[in-house]
């Protein structure tokens, strides 16, 4: 576990709490204390990410190494070795798994779902998106509409209501559908996406060609398709989930 293991790296160097925390100081030019030392080693508090790069250069040893997560598999450990794998990418892939994980921590920290019993839960929906010709998505997202679902839900970023069937039979009248925020780089052809187009917002399958040009399908053939032009003020809001 790190209290050990960061005791016994200091000990191997034969260095005093006094002494470790002024290399420490004068080297990285940090203020670590002699007591923030004491707390690691005694387990009392852990520390924070940017300390533990520094010890790990100052020992010279790996992220991974200086958690002994070999013998530590607590939450602890995970955090440490999650750092380890994250300092060996480089910085497109680093942003990518920042990008997740602030994802995945919005999600936790909006709460959009809850359980309230065996295949029921508590839904918060915002707004309602046209599967036909166009409906505005409510901005006030203090005061979500709140309704029991059954069946499975999955993690998502936000719910709303379908109005219309022009995407029928994948999404009918009155469905409730699940979304993951994202923005056009994120998106792939053939998906469906919630679009706002000029004001209003939709649910389509997204038809883009070789040559940019996009479309907004109806799987209803009963409508016709949405051709989006450079004038518009087009923008992909979120990813249904499937």
């Amino acid at each position: 576990m790190f209290p050990e293991r960061i005791r016994e790296l200091r000990k191997s160097k034969k260095l005093s709490l006094d002494k470790m925390a002024e290399e420490l100081n004068n080297k990285y030019n940090t203020k670590i204390s002699k007591s923030m030392i004491s707390r690691w080693e005694h387990g009392q508090t852990d520390p924070q990410m940017k300390y533990v790069r520094i010890l790990a250069d100052y020992f010279n040893v790996a992220s991974n190494e200086i958690m002994d997560t070999k013998n530590d598999e607590n939450d602890s450990s995970l955090k440490y070795s999650l750092l380890s794998i994250y300092d060996q990418l480089d910085s497109e892939r680093q942003k990518k798994v920042y990008n997740y994980a602030t994802a995945q921590l919005s999600k936790q920290k909006n709460a959009y779902s809850s359980t309230i019993g065996e295949n029921r839960h508590v839904v918060y929906l915002y707004g309602a998106v046209s599967a036909g010709t166009g409906e505005y998505i409510p901005q006030d997202e203090d005061k979500p509409e709140k309704v029991i679902v059954e069946g499975k839900v999955p993690d998502h970023d936000f719910a709303v209501r379908v109005n219309g069937d022009s995407m029928e039979p994948v999404f009918t009248n009155q469905q409730i559908i699940y979304v993951n925020k994202t923005d056009k780089s994120d998106v792939r052809n053939n998906q469906f996406i919630i679009a706002e187009l000029n004001g209003e917002f939709f649910v389509k399958k997204l038809h883009m060609d070789n040559d940019g040009d996009i479309k907004l399908i109806s799987l209803n053939k009963k409508y016709s398709d949405i051709v989006i032009h450079d004038y518009d003020d087009f923008i992909i809001r979120g990813v249904v989930i499937i």
